[in-house]
């Protein structure tokens, strides 16, 4: 049983997923509209194992937070058991419905990751019965990927400090575009930065930026400064954000919303957000050099730690004035 894809290869996972859904349902949003209408960026300075710490830069709820923001609330679909999980998939599929389901890499056969990351977002389509395998796409992957029965059930049930997923998946029966979506883009813009600029957690926002500018001399003393800083180097710039921290996806959404809401460009929004990306940027090239060096020094990291501040502070401030405007 396969459904015909309708699949873009793109930059992020879940803006990749999100589009799949819009491209199915008729709808010719791209990926960056997709991941602006979910209020995608994020900000979270987190304690971990392995490095010991990590700053993500993503929204943790883009999904759920993209149908909020068209009108059409759809929230995750969870199971008590994999057994559950798997059943519900093959009566969606069945249906004749795609499904984005979030899934741990580690589980995924094609990746061949010796680590855990169970927020990873997969397109399914299809599934053969006999051979006990679906049939999936994954952001910058064109072509359809064989992914086990087995495999698929054990990627679809795990957890971290920051996810929790038991079966998660979205399957909109109906996907429709929001008859204002001036106001749809107004809402989702104005939402992100008031997250992002909200003081009340310490760990997220430009509140993480703070913890994480005024921890930086323990990560110098860390025994894994190096793994700690080049991972941040891969999660600014490589890891699915598609540049600058997601920041120039978010920039493209902006340009791509601005004909239905002149503001964006009256505010300078755009630019604003190019000067975000670089920022970040500047400080995920800063973290890759300062994890090849052989004693850990932070004065650069400090820098352009500080002047990333100083920049997606503007924006969201500057963002922040279209709530007037609502």
């Amino acid at each position: 049983m396969l459904i015909q894809p309708l699949n873009i290869p793109g930059r992020h996972c879940a803006s990749s997923g999100l589009r799949n859904l819009a491209a199915f349902h008729g709808l010719g949003w791209s990926e960056a509209m997709c991941f602006g209408l979910g209020a995608g960026l994020g900000v979270w300075y987190i304690k971990s194992k392995s490095p010991s710490r990590m700053v993500h830069v993503r929204s943790a709820d883009i999904e759920e937070q993209f149908f909020i923001r068209i009108g059409q609330p759809l929230p995750w679909d969870k199971f008590k058991t994999p057994e559950e999980s798997h059943e519900d998939l093959i009566a969606k599929l069945g249906s004749g419905l795609p499904v984005i389901v979030q899934t741990d890499i580690f589980y995924l056969p094609y990746y061949q990751s010796s680590t855990h990351f169970p927020g990873h977002i997969i397109t399914v389509w299809g599934y053969d019965p006999d051979r006990e395998v679906f049939l999936v796409t994954d952001t910058e992957r064109p072509d359809l990927i064989e992914v086990a029965y087995s495999d698929m059930a054990k990627a679809r049930f795990c957890k971290d400090v920051f996810f929790d997923i038991k079966g998660n998946c979205m399957a909109p029966k109906i996907l429709a575009a929001p008859e204002d979506m001036g106001r749809a883009v107004r809402e989702a813009i104005v939402f992100n930065s008031r997250v992002l600029m909200d003081p009340a957690w310490k760990m997220q926002g430009m509140e993480g930026l703070k913890t994480f500018l005024n921890e930086l001399d323990l990560w110098a003393g860390f025994d894994d400064w190096q793994w700690a800083f080049r991972f941040a180097y891969q999660v600014f710039e490589k890891r699915g954000t598609g540049g600058g921290g997601f920041r120039l996806m978010y920039r493209d959404f902006l340009d791509e919303s601005a004909p239905y809401l002149p503001e964006i460009n009256d505010l300078g929004l755009p630019q604003l957000m190019g000067d975000a990306a670089q920022a970040w940027t500047d400080l995920a090239m800063t973290c890759k050099e300062a994890s090849e060096k052989d004693a850990a020094d932070v004065t650069d990291i400090r820098r352009d730690l500080e002047n990333l501040l100083a920049v997606e502070t503007a924006y969201h401030e500057t963002a922040l004035k279209l709530e007037k405007g609502a």
